[in-house]
């Protein structure tokens, strides 16, 4: 038996309001699967994850009757490795620490390391490198891990929608991705250190740089994108029609 489980928490609770959809924006379908299909199908797939716990909302999980969305059973059947869906909270991060919550008692009778991936369930066509190289990295080292990209614009500040006389260097600026990574009782002692202080974070790492928890940079990728508004999505259709997302 592995001394090492891997947990991936895949975050598919937010209403996505700048979607302009009328239901939950993972609902939506390209090429026939709904984009939360096809972010479970990556993490499905990949070696390195042993279990799935997928962050939706309540009302996704238990629908009214008039509903057709049947995802609890529909899921499961479809995606082995998914251990169960976890209500979401009111933030990115209640959520987050719910699907913690749920690792931690699936995991309990487990003596060795729990090591979880956070991510967000919009970036549904994270290649399989991208999964493997957090997923080593952490293995091999004790600190966190996070994918992301080096910013390749000019990077200036404004002020009242005037350009100030400062330009950022672009070498030391990277554009967070997920997954995020960290073993489970680091992740829950920054959660509940943040939870004590009423700190607000707009991604887990922040969490883990604030109780000064070594984090390691790994390159993400360009197909790790982000669907956040119409535009995201009509080109995301596109791209995947061409097979740009095609491993």
């Amino acid at each position: 038996m592995s001394d090492v489980l891997t947990y991936a928490i895949i975050l598919a609770a937010g209403r996505g309001e700048r979607m302009l959809a009328n239901k939950n924006k993972m609902l939506l379908e390209i090429g026939g699967n709904s984009l939360l299909e096809l972010c479970l199908n990556r993490f499905q797939e990949n070696k390195c994850i042993d279990h799935i716990f997928a962050v939706v909302a309540p009302e996704d999980i238990f629908p009214d009757k008039q509903s057709d969305i049947k995802l609890k059973d529909d899921l499961s059947e479809k995606y082995p490795k998914l251990a169960s869906l976890v209500a979401g909270g009111k933030t990115r991060q209640d959520s987050v620490f719910n699907g913690l919550d749920a690792i931690k008692k699936h995991a309990a009778v487990f003596s060795g390391r729990v090591l979880v991936l956070i991510h967000d369930g919009a970036r549904c066509f994270v290649p399989s490198a991208v999964l493997e190289s957090v997923t080593d990295t952490l293995k091999t080292e004790r600190c966190a891990v996070v994918a992301a990209m080096p910013v390749t614009d000019t990077i200036r500040q404004i002020s009242n929608c005037r350009l100030e006389d400062l330009q950022v260097p672009r070498e030391h600026l990277w554009q967070m991705q997920t997954p995020q990574a960290a073993d489970l009782d680091i992740l829950l002692h920054a959660f509940a250190h943040a939870d004590h202080e009423g700190f607000p974070a707009t991604d887990d790492i922040a969490l883990l740089l604030r109780i000064g928890y070594p984090v390691r940079v790994v390159r993400g990728d360009r197909r790790n994108i982000k669907l956040t508004t119409p535009d995201d999505f009509e080109m995301a259709r596109l791209l995947y029609e061409a097979e740009y997302f095609n491993e």
